[in-house]
Formats: structure tokens, sequence, C-alpha cells
């Protein structure tokens, strides 16, 4: 097919119906692109199709003199996403850039929400964000440029109770990361973290039973995370920034997230190591562990090494030295695995560490949270009860391939999409777990209530133990951590949860270790920590945090805005 080639640059806006979406259509539209709006037009927890309008924000463009058109297209559409890019490729021959803001909110946290609405959730916030890096990242390879803004939140990279929501963001922020130093070339990929006064947060902040009147008292209130709604800024806000950031002059910006709020920006850095202990060749890894314990507690409390030039560790690699930590009375603990050897190993370091393991074969568990809980009740019956429960899932590696056909050789990009095929399913999948022992710590807690006679007055740890080998299981770990960081306060103490990505999986020994030393007696102080297992060596690594603002006074950009910006990125 041929196509009418043009100078105007044409950009896809994904949510650009209302709040920010439209905000950075309309800035877009105002300097000249052509926009194309993308929004089914539904209600903020995306269950009902809203009326139509004559006021939308591709006709506000039009009016003012710019080009743009409508396209009720959603992205969870897979399909139909590509058909809309591919289409715009033939009629104007080309796709400048692409700004993925569609979302939808419902009620979810570590221990509540349906089902659907985790799915729902999950599919328009994270799988919307990948089909459309599917369809647009290949058509930007083949023209050497482009550029792609996701967006993620504040509940993805601080710890909130947010469940489904938190763990869609922080993927939708690692995979930005990952893609980031693997995009085409000429080709940048960013997200931006918002905050602004939008339907979506009036309709959480409802949900939480704070009002706008309420959190507009000095100080804020909890459920803006100690923002206050008056000190919010519009939608409107943030149109010059988000469009500044898919421009032509933005190629030297890849894989990085922005602190978004109007007047300022704050760049957020990855979660970077601090604590690094070598685990290979030592005599006893249970002794390292032992050893490195205290040091990873109170790295993790202050997020950042306590080390230096002292040798804190003595040892420890080359003697035999007899753990000492804390005594662990008898676990009774629940391995749910798809990975016989990894289960096996577990097991066997629950049985040094004084546990009773029982395994549940994954594969033979009906999909879904009903399914999850049913195998733990019918354990937890068996055992009168339950200590702890370690989920050691594999990660697929049968992805589909992405909708190009490009490969590792182009950069990785490719390749980093496809292991992240699977995610939501992956994710549903641990939500799963997830809410099952939540809901039998809450149902343990009840029987003790009434029942005196129980000693086991502790929390029901929770230790996922991701397979993170792949980009996408690296995605998945930092997931699993985010959610875990909500778990003593969603649920009053009754679970404690721990997130560890093995990121070798031949690491199965330390891994097991590790693993067995969380479920049973390590500190309290790890959980929510984000632990890894790499090629001989364990680590901690620090939460996301903010590493330098920018403020501006905004909305507008000043012009020394790049150089500062680039100075904050690239030291």
């Amino acid at each position: 097919m041929t196509h009418r080639g043009s100078d105007r640059r044409v950009v896809v806006v994904t949510g650009g119906g209302g709040g920010i979406g439209a905000a950075i259509a309309t800035e877009l539209g105002r300097r000249g692109d052509h926009v194309v709006t993308v929004d089914p037009l539904v209600s903020v927890d995306g269950t009902e199709v809203l009326a139509p309008s004559e006021d939308t924000t591709a006709g506000r463009i039009v009016a003012a003199g710019g080009r743009a058109r409508a396209s009720a297209v959603s992205v969870t559409d897979r399909d139909a996403v590509a058909g809309l890019f591919a289409d715009l490729v033939d009629e104007h021959g080309r796709l400048d850039a692409v700004v993925n803001v569609a979302g939808i909110t419902r009620p979810t946290g570590f221990a509540k929400g349906t089902e659907d609405d985790w799915a729902a959730v999950l599919a328009v916030h994270l799988d919307g964000y990948r089909n459309v890096l599917d369809a647009a990242l290949p058509i930007m390879a083949a023209a050497g440029r482009g550029a792609v803004l996701g967006v993620t939140s504040g509940s993805g990279w601080r710890a909130a109770d947010a469940g489904a929501y938190s763990c869609a963001k922080r993927a939708v922020a690692s995979l930005t990361w990952q893609l980031g130093r693997a995009a085409p070339q000429g080709v940048s990929v960013n997200a931006i973290s918002p905050i602004a006064l939008t339907r979506m947060v009036t309709a959480a902040l409802g949900r939480a039973g704070a009002g706008a009147t309420a959190a507009r008292r000095p100080g804020g209130s909890s459920a803006t995370g100690g923002l206050s709604l008056a000190a919010m800024p519009a939608p409107e806000d943030l149109g010059p920034l988000g469009a500044h950031l898919v421009g032509p002059g933005v190629g030297a910006l890849r894989g990085q997230i922005l602190f978004a709020g109007g007047s300022e920006v704050a760049v957020v850095e990855p979660p970077r190591l601090i604590e690094v202990v070598r685990t290979s060749g030592a005599v006893s890894i249970d002794a390292v562990i032992d050893a490195v314990e205290a040091a990873f507690v109170a790295a993790e409390a202050a997020q950042a090494t306590s080390g230096g030039s002292n040798a804190r560790f003595g040892p420890i690699f080359d003697e035999q030295v007899d753990a000492h930590g804390p005594e662990s009375r008898s676990s009774r603990v629940v391995v749910v695995t798809d990975r016989p050897e990894l289960g096996a190993a577990v097991v066997a370091r629950l049985d040094a560490h004084g546990g009773s393991a029982r395994v549940i074969d994954a594969g033979g568990v009906t999909a879904g949270f009903d399914g999850a809980r049913a195998a733990l009740d019918a354990v937890a019956r068996d055992l009168g009860g339950v200590d702890a429960v370690v989920v050691a899932l594999a990660t697929s590696t049968s992805a589909p391939a992405p909708m190009s056909t490009a490969t590792a050789d182009d950069g990785g990009w490719a390749a980093v999409l496809a292991e992240h095929a699977d995610l939501v399913g992956q994710l549903h999948t641990d939500a799963a777990w997830t809410r099952a022992v939540s809901d039998h710590a809450t149902a343990q807690a009840t029987d003790r209530a009434t029942d005196r006679a129980t000693d086991r007055d502790r929390p029901v740890r929770l230790v996922n133990l991701v397979d993170a080998a792949t980009a996408g299981g690296r995605s998945r770990a930092q997931a699993a951590a985010q959610l875990a960081r909500a778990a003593a306060k969603a649920t009053e103490g009754r679970v404690a949860a721990f997130a560890v990505g093995l990121e070798d999986r031949n690491q199965v020994d330390p891994a097991a270790a590790l693993t067995a030393r969380l479920a049973t007696r390590a500190d309290a102080g790890l959980a929510g920590a984000e632990l890894v297992v790499g090629s001989g060596w364990i680590g901690l690594r620090r939460h996301p945090r903010p590493g330098a603002s920018i403020v501006f006074g905004g909305p507008e950009l000043p012009p020394w805005f790049d150089a500062a910006l680039a100075e904050v990125v690239h030291p």
C-alpha cells in the first residue's frame, strides 16, 4: 500500500481522552504534531462504556488549528493496537512517538481485591504497556528514530498497599529501565511517575474513605502518602513535560523514570546493589548467611551499606564456623514449586533448620485464587496449621515471540519484550499464593483468639523465591518485592513476606539455604527487602528512590532543563 508521506510528526497518546493523557495530547497538538488519541472512554474502573461526548481531546486540538483524530482501541487488544500503528504508517509514512497513559483503578491490595480486579488492573497497566511497545518498537527500529513514554507510579516504587496496581507499575518501571539499555538505535524508552489531581486519584481516595475535603487539611493524609490534594498539580500542568519527553531532542535520555509534579521532576533511580557477599567456595553457606544477616538488616533499614574499609566477616569463607543465628522453633513449612530439584534442596535445608516441610506440586494446583487457597487449606488441615510458605515457581522460557522478526542481535530489545510476554500471568499466580497465605494467616489468628492453648503467635512467613534469570523474571522479582513491602501493615502483622530473586538458576544450594533461613528464623527486618542470589554471591538491593530533583516552577520547561537533566542522569 502506498502512503502519503508527511513532515508533520505522528504521535499516539493512549488514555488521551482525559486527565494527564489529554493534557499531553493537547500540548503535542499545540506544538504542531499530528495526534491520535487512543481511548475506549470507559469508567475509571473500566467496567462501563461512557456516553460519547462532542467535546473530545482530538476535537479541541482540531478546533485550535491542529491535526488530530480519536481511536476507541483498547491497549489490552494486542492485535488492534498493532493494526492501528500499521495503519498510521500506511497513511502518514511514520510513527514518531507513543505516550502510554491508559489506566484503570480497582480496589486491590496485599490482602484484598477480587481475582477479576487483579486481572483487569494487571492487563491494562502492564500488558497494555507491553502491547504498545510490541507494536511501536519494530516500526521505530526500522525508521531509526522514535520515542516511547510510559507511565509508572509512586505506588510502584515507594512502599504502598496498592496490590495489582503496585505490582503492575513496578513491572512497568523495571521494563522501562531494562529496555532503556537495549532500545533500538535512535529510539528512546522512558517513563514518568506523575502526581496530579486526576479522576483515578480521587476515585482511589474515595475508596480509602478520604474525601478531597479531608485530604486538603495541612499535611495531607495517609491515603495520599502524605501529599495534600491542595498541593497536587492539575493534569494540565504535566502536559509540557510529557510532550517534551517524546520530542525530537530527547534521544539522549534512555531508560529513565522521572517523578513529575508539575513544577519539579526527580530522577527515580532503579534498585542498586548495596551489599554483595561471596558464597562460591565457602565451607559453609549457612555460616556465611548467619554472619552477614545482621549487616543485611542494617543496610535494609538504612537503605545504604554499613561497610567500608573494615573487615566485617572474618574467616567465614574459609573455615568451618557453626551457624549461631536465632533459634527457631519447629516450623511447619509448605513449599510450593514446579522445580523438583530446587524444591528438594529447600526441603533438605528446612529439615536441617528443624522445619517440617510439605511440598505442593504447583503443576497439580487449579489455577487462580481459589485453587491456591484450596491447596494450602488442605495441607494446613493435615499439618494442624502452617508457619511458613515458600513459593518457588519457574519463569516460563517459552514465551511467544514479539510481533517483529527482530532478535537479540538488534540490541536485545526484542528479547526483553519476549521475556515479558507471560509476566501478567506469572504475577497473577504469585498473587494467588499471596492471597492464600494472607487468608490462612487471618483464619489462624482467629483460631488463636478462641484457643489460647496454642503458642504459635508468630506471623506466617511467606518467601517468594522468584526465578529471575530472564528480563521478565527480573521484573517479576521486583514486583514480588514491591508486594512484600506492604505485607505487615496490610495484614496487621499476621504475615511477614520476603522476596528473593534467583538470577542464576545454577545457584540452587545458596538459594535453598537463604530461603530456609528466611522461612524459619531470619530477622524480620529483612521482610520486604530486595534480596538476590547471583553467580557465586548473595546480595541486597536498595529500593528505587529519587536520586536528584530539578525544581523549575513549571509547567513550562526552562531552556536549561535538558542540560541540567543530562548532568543529573550522566554526571
